[in-house]
């Protein structure tokens, strides 16, 4: 698990959506994303949040046919948009 990721989670929780929003939305991270993203982070704590995010698996929330589109590459998007905008840390592969 990436170690900055905990961190990520609280800034996800406690920011206003609003600017949640300014910062994270774009054409590769899309409103559909951010909403699903905000279903996982309310729909779990911390710990189960890093545990989804490690195993790329979802809390027991409710799926538009939106978000069951962006279902398999959601976490792959997330990771990404949250090493762009440095709210986590990319961390050496081990070898």
């Amino acid at each position: 698990m990436n170690s900055s990721l905990p961190q990520a989670y609280q800034f996800l929780i406690h920011t206003p959506e609003k600017g949640l929003r300014s910062v994270l939305i774009d054409q590769a991270f899309t409103e559909a994303h951010f909403q699903l993203m905000m279903k996982v982070v309310r729909g779990c704590d911390e710990v189960k949040f890093c545990e989804h995010f490690s195993a790329q698996t979802f809390p027991k929330v409710k799926m538009t046919a939106n978000d069951l589109k962006l279902k398999e590459k959601f976490w792959s998007d997330l990771e990404k948009k949250l090493l762009q905008q440095g709210l986590m840390v990319a961390e050496p592969k081990a070898a």
